[in-house]
């Protein structure tokens, strides 16, 4: 097994064609939302180091390994993209074995695994990672029965660009203040997003009271096999009056009518218990689990060890 560092301008293809042939498979996104703008939009990439490693055999690359530093000489995070026939317990030990020591390397003292592949979460529970949190994938046939109620005096819109992109940003933060994945977002972060060839702005859905904003449900459809609810949040001061399912309603609602989704997916962390309550009310079911594991590898392996310059 020969283990390098990526590099995009000559990986490019084959680590497409490595993530399509794992999607394929799976059913399931092979990498995170930020990693895919590593390789996509790496120009925007600019508020933290991130690196990369790829893993090659006479037939190419089997397994990409991208890691992003979260917390200068603190944590990192990584994911395995493993093609299924090399998901053997002696080459996924030896992947997290060399991406610890790369994170180490860097000056890392802890590191951050999402993982859904069975096979990938033993491997990791061997290595000594300990399991951190769970973020359930729940899915609902459409068309809903439902009909959204919207609230008195609220009103529904498309998201308008250059007009809402402050409020909004405003808004979600403080809807998500601490979320390690949806808060303290920036127009950066809002602008990569824009560029996504999935993006509707009338599929981003903005409930207002007057010129204040209320609430907001963003929704994608990358095909019409299922429609994703994004980003959904409701601003405190309209919490407890509804709004929280009308909203969902009302996306699920356009993308079945406008862009003709025959599914609906939605991710919730599995501690969010009145969230469950509600999806499952509506007929949403749990569909697969997605794992973060966590390891504080410091003075396990030797930094001398590593030689991948990851920059």
């Amino acid at each position: 097994m020969n283990l390098r560092s990526i590099d995009l301008s000559n990986d490019s293809v084959a680590l497409e064609r490595l993530i399509s042939d794992i999607e394929e498979h799976d059913l399931h996104p092979a990498l995170g939302e930020r990693k895919v703008f590593d390789l996509v939009d790496p120009r925007t990439e600019a508020q933290s180091a991130s690196c990369g490693l790829v893993a090659a055999d006479d037939h190419g690359i089997f397994a990409y390994l991208p890691l992003v530093e979260e917390e200068k000489g603190g944590l990192w995070t990584l994911e395995t993209v493993v093609h299924p026939d090399h998901r053997r317990p002696s080459v996924l030990d030896a992947l997290l074995k060399e991406a610890t020591r790369a994170v180490i390397a860097r000056g890392g003292e802890g590191i951050r695994l999402w993982g859904y592949v069975p096979e990938v979460l033993q491997a990791a529970e061997r290595s000594g990672f300990r399991s951190e949190r769970e973020l359930f994938h729940m899915r609902a046939p459409l068309p809903l029965t439902d009909a959204p109620r919207i609230p008195p005096g609220i009103r529904i819109r498309g998201f308008q660009e250059g007009i809402d992109d402050r409020k909004w940003l405003e808004g979600n933060n403080q809807v998500f203040f601490g979320h390690p994945e949806n808060g303290n977002w920036e127009l950066a972060d809002l602008d990569r997003r824009r560029r996504r060839p999935w993006f509707s702005s009338e599929g981003f859905r903005m409930a207002w009271d007057g010129e204040v904003l209320a609430g907001f449900c963003w929704t994608k459809t990358p095909s019409p096999r299922a429609g994703e609810i994004y980003v959904i949040g409701v601003l405190p001061d309209y919490q407890g009056m509804g709004l929280g399912r009308a909203l969902l309603l009302e996306g699920i609602g356009y993308m079945y009518t406008h862009q003709h989704a025959r599914a609906c997916v939605l991710y919730v962390d599995a501690a969010n218990s009145p969230a469950l309550r509600m999806y499952r009310s509506m007929g949403f079911r749990h569909h697969h689990t997605d794992r973060s594991l966590l390891l504080f590898p410091k003075g396990k392996y030797s930094t001398d060890a590593s030689g991948y310059p990851c920059s």
